[in-house]
């Protein structure tokens, strides 16, 4: 199982700040702090508005790549028989329907004989039933006589038929008679050759593996997550996932297709599977994913570090009041990333704050005045 991290970011948008503010003085009983303009620019204070905002979770999962089983395939015979020829190595791209071996059995070329004896049978067959079919025009055969020569003649084709059928399903085409039959194993799927088994001279059975393929351009993943993710995470949603061993491949955005638990060599998960988009690179199963998936928690104000200031352990933002000067006001930190996530009862969005140098506010304020 491989571990996780969890990674809280917050969109934010921002607003000018403007020369209308409100009258938190009137409502909040504290100390104004009153700056001169010179004091101000030293302190390179920063005013903007607070904004309600979404607060998203971003949560990291990781996983590996896979492949699924239609894109995948072996290269087998349908007959035993010796390897004649090998036209694949490992590594190379193949289309689907191309020559990959070449295979000499006993087994076709009895295959062969018996569909030659049936189609001399048919064509025998053929003759026959057109000439008591002239006889009978001319009157001189008897009905009972063009039956049997027409049931002989369906006999014959059937047979025929079921010869063909045979060949074709070992790799034989049933009008190339004469020589020696060779049986050519062609590649059921497009995709890049991973394996090869084979050698030259060596003999097979039936289904025995030769080559597996596999097409790494229809690639997918799994995302391991722990039983706290199924209340939220649903097929639809968007990941955005990125490959830590490809620094060259810029991040991908696809969505969620379903949520299921699988078993492998290690145990049993539980896993978000997602589709790949397509990235030129020929990618395969098992390489090291990170997929990043994001909840919303909430709506709040962010603010950066530098807009908190604090008197002990309590937090404070300093607004900007109507009149002049700024007013201390309690929040909460509910989270803290690269902006904090906070709150508090007597907030306003549109209130104009100190976005930076809360700190050098506070000392002013509370430790100036201790003094």
């Amino acid at each position: 199982m491989f571990s996780r991290l969890f990674i809280f970011s917050f969109s934010l948008a921002l607003v000018g700040c403007t020369s209308s503010g409100y009258s938190p003085e009137e409502k909040l009983p504290s100390d104004t702090l009153f700056l001169s303009e010179v004091q101000e620019r030293g302190a390179r204070l920063e005013r903007r508005a607070l904004r309600l905002d979404t607060v998203w979770e971003e949560v990291r999962l990781l996983g590996r790549t896979v492949i699924l089983a239609h894109a995948q395939a072996q290269v087998h015979s349908r007959v035993p028989g010796f390897i004649e020829g090998i036209f694949v190595r490992e590594g190379q791209y193949v289309h689907a329907g191309q020559v990959l071996f070449g295979l000499y059995s006993s087994q076709v070329v009895e295959l062969e004989r018996q569909y030659g004896e049936a189609r001399q049978r048919y064509l025998a067959a053929v003759r026959r039933a057109a000439q008591q079919e002239s006889l009978r025009a001319g009157q001189l055969t008897t009905l009972a006589e063009v039956a049997a020569a027409q049931a002989e003649l369906r006999q014959a084709q059937s047979q025929l038929r079921a010869l063909e059928t045979q060949l074709r399903l070992v790799g034989v085409q049933p009008d190339t008679l004469g020589g020696v039959p060779g049986v050519e194993l062609r590649a059921p799927i497009s995709g890049y050759v991973t394996q090869v088994t084979a050698s030259i001279g060596q003999y097979i059975l039936p289904e025995q593996s030769l080559a597996h393929i596999a097409n790494p351009y229809d690639l997918h993943a799994d995302l391991y997550i722990s039983e706290r993710e199924l209340g939220w995470i649903k097929p639809g949603l968007e990941v955005r996932l990125r490959f830590p061993a490809i620094p060259d491949l810029p991040p991908l955005s696809t969505r969620v297709e379903y949520v299921a638990q699988m078993q492998d060599s290690v145990g049993t998960h539980l896993i978000v599977h997602v589709r790949i988009p397509p990235t030129g690179y020929p990618l395969f199963a098992g390489i090291p994913i990170e997929g990043y998936i994001r909840r919303p928690l909430g709506r709040g104000f962010l603010v950066p570090s530098e807009a908190l200031g604090y008197r002990g352990r309590e937090a404070y933002v300093f607004v900007w009041a109507t009149k002049g000067g700024w007013v201390p006001v309690p929040v909460r930190e509910l989270r803290r990333d690269s902006l904090v996530w906070i709150a508090g009862e007597d907030l306003k969005e549109g209130w104009i704050i100190a976005w930076r140098g809360a700190a050098f506010l506070a000392s002013q304020l509370w430790q100036v005045a201790e003094e």
